[in-house]
C-alpha cells in the first residue's frame, strides 16, 4: 500500500493535537501524522510528550512568518528525503482545528485520485463542502515540481484556493462528499475566536496572501508548474 503524510502546522494547541491524533485512531487511518512546530514554541514539551503517547511524528522548524504556509512547505520538502523518511506516495494537510470522521477516510481519498497522475482530493469539512477543499490529499508529483505544497511567498491564508485551482487547472480535482473531515473552525461555531485565529485572519493577512496567491496563479512560474504536472 502506498503510503501517505499527512502535514498539521499547530501552535499553542496541544489539545487539538490529541484529539486529531485520536480521530486518526478512531477512523483506523493508515496515513502517517506529522505535526511541525515552531523551534521557539512556547509548549513544545507538551508536544513532544503527546506525540510519544499517541505517536505522530512531530518535526520543528524555523518558522518566522506568523503563518502556516511556511513550515507547511518546509516539512514537506524535509520528508520528500526518502533516505530518512519513508517513501510517501501522497502528501496531505489538515489543520489542527480538523477532524476526520469517516472510518478509512485517508485510503477512500486517495482511491479518488487517478493512476499515475498529479491530482488533489478533498472531503467535506461540513463547513465549506465542495466549495473549497480546506483540508486535501495530493500526489508526490505536486509536492515535487512546487517544492512544497503551497504558493511560495504565502504566509497562511488563500492556501485552499490554490489547491482548487491548480487540481482544476490540471484536470484532476476530485471532491468526495461523503467523506468527513470535519473543520472546528470558529466560522462554524465549533471554536472560539482566539488570539491566534486573529492573528492569522487579520486583514493585512488577508491582503497580502490575496495578493501573494493572484500574482502567483497569473505568473509563468505557475504556467510552467502545471505544463511539468500535466505531462
Amino acid at each position: 500500500m502506498q503510503k501517505t503524510a499527512i502535514l498539521t502546522p499547530s501552535r499553542n494547541r496541544v489539545e487539538n493535537v490529541k484529539r486529531l491524533a485520536k480521530a486518526f485512531e478512531d477512523t483506523q487511518a493508515r496515513a502517517d501524522l506529522w505535526i511541525i512546530i515552531d523551534e521557539s514554541e512556547w509548549h513544545r514539551k507538551a508536544y513532544e510528550e503527546a506525540a510519544q503517547e499517541y505517536d505522530f511524528g512531530l518535526l520543528a522548524v524555523d518558522n518566522n512568518s506568523s503563518g502556516m504556509a511556511k513550515p507547511l512547505n518546509m516539512a514537506a520538502e524535509i520528508l520528500m528525503d526518502d533516505e530518512t523518511y519513508d517513501h510517501y506516495a501522497y502528501f496531505g494537510f489538515m489543520g489542527d482545528d480538523h477532524v476526520p470522521r469517516t472510518p478509512f477516510w485517508d485510503y477512500k481519498l486517495t482511491l479518488a485520485l487517478p493512476y499515475n497522475r498529479a491530482g488533489i482530493v478533498y472531503g467535506n469539512d461540513l463547513l465549506q463542502g465542495g466549495n473549497l477543499p480546506t483540508a486535501c490529499i495530493m500526489t508526490r508529483s505536486i509536492v515535487d515540481a512546487l517544492g512544497g505544497m503551497v504558493q511560495p511567498k504565502a504566509k497562511h491564508l488563500y492556501l485552499d484556493n490554490f489547491w482548487k485551482q491548480l487540481g482544476t487547472d490540471l484536470g484532476s480535482l476530485h471532491y468526495r462528499a461523503d467523506i468527513i473531515i470535519e473543520h472546528m473552525h470558529p466560522l462554524a461555531r465549533k471554536a472560539n475566536m482566539d488570539e491566534d485565529y486573529a492573528r492569522v485572519n487579520s486583514q493585512d493577512m488577508y491582503e497580502h496572501d490575496r495578493q501573494v496567491y493572484e500574482e502567483f496563479i497569473n505568473s509563468q512560474e505557475y504556467a510552467d508548474l502545471v505544463a511539468v504536472l500535466k505531462k
